[in-house]
């Protein structure tokens, strides 16, 4: 509204087409502020009202002013204000998207922040799980350090328990051997007992054997003297009382036996209960012992299924062991076979080799006595003259035999004798060689020389 006051004040005919050039223009028109806000350009100043009042009484003394130029003036103003629509069209684009720029951003932004909080919350979980982690690994460092402990106890105690096994076992043994001596002194005792026990039956049974026949003896006597006479009082008299001595002496002497066996009884039975008393303390002691000894067996057998188990692990070591032993060896075996193969055909080629050096030196002989015949007749066609020039320079150059170059200085330090030696001690296939190749070489020199 501004700039169009502006204008109007200008300009009374500019000002009616740009009412109607803004009024058709007016949805994309954001005001003149902001047009020459971005145009770059500022607002013309206020006129001056004295100015105003000159243009108009120009504008009335003009008034023939052609329709054209004033077209043109509001084709002009039009084409700026389109000129300036487009660009506010085109700042708001560019606008809408920068702010969709910046909204992205910021999501980003906000996302990145989650992430990073997301990162630092797992970050801290880790750093906790780690601290765990490291207590853990403490408690267990300490926990095996006492196991350790605990094994080196365990270790100590089973040797003095074998100690203890050892001792006790040679106590068991000395026990047994004292309760077998004890044994052997009871039946000792009871043969003993069972043979007085037999000498006072006999005893007894033999004297009441001869009471038995002294009382037959005197029963038969009296019934002898009770058919004598009466006169023989005395006698029976005296046999009563040799009868009533006799009763009395059999009595004391059954007593006296009885008394005494009584107390020989009486020892005997006291030294079996001493006896039973020590082979009762010894049997305690022996099944104390056997406690334990059975306590140590379960201890030496679970040791002995622990040393099983390494000597199988030790076993299975040396098996492995042994297999990659064998393996090793095979492994040589087979390289000491194949150098062997390797020296026995190196020494082959070097005896092939060796024959094909004995046929080469010979025929670089042959070839040294032919080149002499060769440089004679050179000699012989160079005094006479002729067409053989390229010939002796050809031959005088070098010869080839199976890829060997001979040349003239060694060609010249062979002597004729030394050739005939030497082509005598050749054998036959070298001989044979010789020949063939010689007759190659010829064939080669003639069709040269042709």
């Amino acid at each position: 509204m501004r700039y169009r006051k502006c204008l109007s004040q200008q300009n009374p005919v500019i000002s009616v087409a740009l009412s109607s050039s803004i009024k058709h223009a007016a949805s994309g028109w954001r005001g003149c502020d902001a047009c020459n806000s971005y145009a770059g350009e500022p607002p013309p100043p206020p006129p001056h009202p004295k100015r105003v009042r000159r243009d108009a009484n120009l504008e009335t003394f003009n008034g023939d002013m052609t329709r054209k130029s004033e077209k043109e003036i509001l084709q002009a103003l039009n084409d700026r204000f389109a000129g300036y629509i487009d660009k506010v069209r085109n700042l708001e684009m560019h606008n809408r998207n920068l702010e969709a720029e910046a909204a992205a951003l910021r999501h980003n932004q906000a996302g990145r922040a989650s992430v990073g909080e997301h990162y630092e919350r797992e970050l801290g979980d880790l750093r906790g799980l780690l601290q765990q982690l490291t207590g853990e690994k403490a408690r267990a460092a300490v926990e095996h350090e006492h196991l350790e402990e605990d094994i080196q106890h365990l270790r100590v105690r089973l040797e003095d328990e074998a100690r203890n096994r050892e001792e006790l076992e040679a106590a068991a043994r000395a026990m047994k051997k004292y309760v077998e001596e004890c044994r052997l002194v009871r039946l000792e005792l009871d043969k003993k007992l069972r043979a007085l026990e037999e000498e006072a039956a006999f005893l007894k049974k033999n004297h009441e054997e001869e009471v038995a026949e002294l009382l037959e003896q005197i029963q038969s006597a009296q019934v002898s003297f009770d058919m004598r006479d009466t006169l023989k009082a005395d006698v029976t008299t005296a046999l009563r009382e040799i009868r009533s001595q006799l009763d009395s002496h059999a009595s004391k002497t059954s007593v006296h036996a009885e008394e005494w066996f009584k107390v020989r009884m009486e020892h005997l039975s006291e030294a079996a209960r001493s006896n039973q008393d020590a082979i009762r303390g010894t049997q305690e002691e022996i099944a104390e012992y056997r406690r334990k000894l059975q306590s140590r067996t379960i201890e030496l057998e679970t040791l002995r299924g622990t040393k099983e188990s390494l000597e199988r692990q030790r076993i299975e070591s040396e098996d492995r062991h042994q297999d990659d032993l064998n393996s090793l060896q095979e492994t040589i075996n087979q390289l000491d076979n194949e150098l062997k193969t390797t020296k026995w055909e190196m020494a082959s080629q070097l005896k092939d080799y060796q024959e094909l050096l004995n046929v080469k030196m010979a025929l670089d002989i042959e070839i040294a006595a032919y080149r002499k015949l060769l440089e004679g007749e050179e000699n012989r066609f160079v005094s006479g003259g002729g067409p053989y020039s390229y010939l002796e320079s050809r031959i005088s150059a070098h010869l080839k035999v199976k890829g060997e170059e001979i040349s003239d200085t060694e060609v010249k330090g062979i002597k004729q004798k030394h050739f005939v030696c030497t082509t005598k001690s050749v054998r036959s296939e070298g001989r044979q060689k010789k020949t063939n190749s010689f007759q190659k070489i010829g064939c080669s020199f003639i069709f040269k020389l042709v």
